[in-house]
């Protein structure tokens, strides 16, 4: 850990709104400038992302009630929900008696984000500042810290808007802004005040001279003066901000407060974070880009818990700058988002935000039975769901809250939330039923409302693959909440309709001509024969025939729909293709999260790792920590009107690699536990803590050499659960024994038709401590060349579209850029006796794509074993 050392002055800003608890108030020093508190230690961990400032590209710090949505320039806008109190809040520097301001978006130099606190340096010839923005999770508020090194006099500016709006679509009126003089602050309020703003520094002066009842896009400024720095050594001098809904008073007692102790606040942060990593699941692989990716995946998606004062906890489902607008992102409730992301939580264990999320959609359900879609933050300002469109347009939402009740069930066991929410359960299934009018037992969209798509040419259709897998799903889901709760009516109906939807999901979107699951089907029953990757959410649920999921996914893995940087929405050769198009071209990463955990589950291991590396790294290339909501379909690059922490991206990187990577399973209530790993080759250990299901705790170490793989299971509290052990292997490879503890243990080969690997199973009660160790004779198998997308890239990977053994022979189809050539290393490379389509040296296989034409071609390559 890194302390910063005494000597430099440190300016902190705080913005809290009413209902935070106040502290204690601290005084300073009779030597140190007024306002000022003592300094304290801000730390540095490992998760740490650091790199050059790109002025242009967002950052946030998010807490439950508060976010501060801005850029790495250092402007940003600050929200206490559902206030956005300013916006174009900037920083400049004033030299000595110089009147000429010094940008701070001129000279930001770096960036270094923590989940506590993120820094941005600030460096010009004769100082550096460095700004520590840190956001509480359970209080409504921001500080930044300013860290100055300065060899002269200076004065730091601080300029904003105040805007004092609730969220789209609500609107205040009469808003003014004054100094006063007393507090040192601004207040912004208006006429009924009933919203109030603070915004000051003990240490500063106001020099804006509007009056108060003009508000303009002319910035308030405030400014704090250092005639001697190292008068102010090992000091901080608090800027704060404290809003929201409220009595005036209670707003100026925080205000005092925050100023008084910032570094509660900033403790507070780092122990809800520590605690967040340490409770919830941990995973260490031989990448460590994709370890840390996971953990930030966590921390972003803990940044969507919102407490709204007026509506409660709920999940949103993304956050970006709003600028002029009147919504951050999609800092709404949405609730397919939710329950989408809830499926991220419970994978890796924070089940509390999964329970609180779908508590909080079961509040607003319509009488008959829809779950709604989207609600404003700002609903509490006026008449939301009588007065606008937009609560219940989407029809996936009802079948969704379903399968995500069941699977926080299955992942806590936790009866009694099942109890309470199965009224609702039942209503939302009830009314999706009633949208199958055609009566082929899959829910139509024409009466749902929408399902995948939200406009154009695609939109105009009987029943999409993505509505017909969330129905499918929504089925299965509740016959087994049904058995949880003794119902055997509604499980025997849940049973028979969820037969119906599987089979019609099986056969109406099946599509001979191409050898794929394509789009949708129109009223007479046509097919829109258009790939896509929604088919691979039915596919990663086990819907559909196996095979024909093998076509599909092969089918997906050609370079027309996978890119170095995700999956296009469309084929770049569909004359529907518009690459920043957000339905009709553009790569997302949560639908290239469902495709990555599909092909693991069918085994497509190297094409999997592929993608889930895509959006892992998507972790790092724009707002660090945060992944982008969509990406271009033509190069790796985003769209500027998209929003940098979304959810569902985040999802993009937790279900591969929890649920497909990994291979974890579970049942509380079942008393079951699956590891299915699909490592790639060549991964010589992992290992897994603090996997939890309902009240068990389970710690996994995986190790594999050439010839063994040793699983060493650790558990508490895990009486009669049911351990069963399934790791993929090359194709050709030839088991030869387990044992558990030293004894024998049976084993079966999964020998499932078209398989891309093999698989022994092996099931075993938990002891609290297990030693599996399993002995093979390896195969060859290949690793493809790792080109990870920069910013800007066209597609240049390779791409392995399928494989297959026949006999001894083992079959690559692959796709490369004309002219270009690959190197793929093989393992067990002794094993491989020919090679025909490349060029082999026993370790490293050598493919050529001809010159012929440009972008991507197909090659056939066999290795023949011994």
């Amino acid at each position: 850990m890194r302390s910063f050392p005494r000597g430099r002055v440190l300016i902190a800003a705080a913005m809290f709104i009413a209902g935070s608890a106040a502290g204690p108030a601290v005084s300073p020093d009779e030597k140190s400038v007024e306002g000022t508190i003592a300094e304290f230690r801000i730390e540095r961990g490992d998760l740490a992302l650091r790199r050059n400032a790109q002025p242009q590209t967002p950052f946030d710090k998010v807490g439950r009630r508060f976010a501060l949505l801005g850029f790495e320039s250092g402007a940003f806008e600050a929200w206490a929900y559902p206030l956005k109190l300013l916006r174009n809040f900037e920083l400049s520097f004033l030299l000595g008696t110089s009147t000429v301001p010094i940008q701070g978006r001129d000279i930001v130099r770096f960036v270094s984000v923590e989940p506590a606190v993120t820094t941005l340096t600030y460096t010009y010839q004769s100082f550096t500042v460095r700004a520590h923005y840190i956001a509480p999770v359970d209080e409504s508020g921001a500080a930044i810290l300013l860290d100055v090194d300065s060899t002269e006099p200076l004065t730091v500016v601080c300029s904003f808007i105040p805007v004092l709006q609730p969220m789209w679509p609500a609107g205040l009126g009469g808003q003014y802004a004054y100094w006063d003089d007393g507090l040192k602050a601004y207040l912004i309020s208006e006429p009924t005040r009933k919203n109030h703003g603070y915004l000051g520094s003990p240490s500063a002066r106001g020099i804006s001279y509007t009056p108060a009842h003009m508000l303009s896009d002319v910035p308030n400024q405030f400014k704090i003066e250092i005639a001697d720095p190292k008068s102010v050594a090992g000091r901080f001098i608090p800027i704060v901000i404290a809003g929201g809904k409220g009595v005036r008073d209670d707003v100026k007692k925080i205000y005092q407060s925050i100023a008084a102790e910032p570094e509660k606040r900033y403790r507070r942060a780092v122990e809800y974070f520590a605690g967040l990593r340490r409770t919830t699941l941990g995973v260490r692989t031989p990448v460590p880009e994709l370890d840390l990716a996971f953990e930030w995946a966590k921390v972003a998606l803990d940044g969507l818990i919102v407490d709204n004062p007026d509506l409660g906890r709920g999940l949103v489902a993304g956050l970006g700058p709003s600028g002029t607008g009147g919504r951050p992102g999609f800092g709404w409730f949405f609730g397919t988002d939710a329950y989408l992301n809830s499926l991220s939580f419970n994978s890796f264990g924070n089940t509390t935000a999964s329970r609180d999320g779908l508590t909080f959609t079961r509040k607003w359900q319509r009488q008959d039975g829809k779950m709604a879609h989207e609600l404003s933050q700002a609903a509490g300002y006026l008449r939301w769901w009588e007065d606008y469109p937009y609560g219940y347009i989407h029809g996936d939402t009802s079948p969704y809250y379903i399968v995500a009740v069941e699977d926080y069930i299955r992942a806590t066991g936790d009866l009694e939330f099942l109890k309470t929410s199965w009224p609702s359960v039942l209503r939302a299934y009830d009314w999706s039923l009633l949208t199958d009018a055609d009566g082929d037992g899959l829910m139509d969209n024409s009466k749902a409302g929408l399902g995948a798509l939200e406009f154009g040419a695609l939109t105009g259709i009987q029943t999409d693959i993505y509505l017909g897998a969330v129905w499918a799903r929504a089925n299965l889901a509740l016959k087994n909440l049904a058995a949880a709760m003794g119902d055997k009516a509604v499980g025997k109906r849940a049973e028979t309709n969820a037969a119906r939807a599987e089979k019609a999901w099986r056969e109406k979107f099946w599509d001979a001509t191409n050898g794929q699951y394509s789009y949708a089907f129109n009223k007479d029953g046509r097919l829109v024969s258009e790939l896509t990757p929604w088919s691979a959410v039915g596919l990663a649920w086990g819907l559909g025939d196996f095979e024909r999921g093998v076509d599909t996914l092969a089918r997906m893995n050609r370079s027309d729909l996978t890119t170095d940087w995700g999956v296009r929405m469309l084929s770049d050769r569909s004359p529907l293709f518009e690459p920043l198009n957000y339905n009709y071209g553009a790569a997302w990463p949560f639908l290239s999260g469902w495709v990555a955990t599909a092909l693991f589950d069918f085994d497509f291991l190297p094409q999997g790792y592929h993608v889930l590396m895509a959006n892992a790294r998507h972790t790092y290339d724009n707002a660090l920590g945060t992944i982008m909501e969509l990406f271009s379909g033509y190069q790796n690059a985003w769209p500027q009107e998209g929003v940098p922490h979304q959810g569902f991206s985040s999802t993009g990187v937790v279900l591969p690699l929890v649920r497909g990577l990994l291979g974890l399973e579970a049942s509380a209530l079942g008393k079951k536990a699956v590891f299915r790993p699909g490592f790639p080759a060549g991964w010589p250990a992992v290992s897994i803590s603090n996997w939890r299901i309902g009240g068990a705790e389970l710690a996994l170490d995986y190790t594999r050499k050439k010839d063994g793989i040793t699983l060493r299971v650790r558990s508490e509290k895990a009486a009669g659960i049911s351990f069963v052990f399934a790791p993929a292997l090359g194709l050709g490879t030839k088991v030869l024994a387990a044992s558990r503890n030293g004894s024998p243990l049976e084993f079966a080969a999964d020998e499932r038709p078209a398989a891309q690997a093999v698989r022994p199973r092996m099931t075993f009660p938990l002891s609290g401590d297990d030693t599996i160790e399993l002995r093979f004779t390896p195969a060859p198998e290949i690793v493809l060349p790792d080109v990870p997308a920069m910013t800007g890239d066209l597609g240049r990977g390779l791409r392995l579209v399928r494989s297959g053994l026949n006999g001894r022979e083992l079959k690559l189809s692959l796709e490369g850029i004309a002219g270009e050539t690959y190197a793929i290393d093989v393992l067990n490379g002794e094993r491989v006796e020919s090679v025909a389509g490349g060029a082999f040296d026993g370790r490293t296989l050598t493919v050529v794509f001809p010159s012929l034409g440009e972008g991507y071609i197909g090659r056939e390559v066999t290795l023949r074993m011994k």
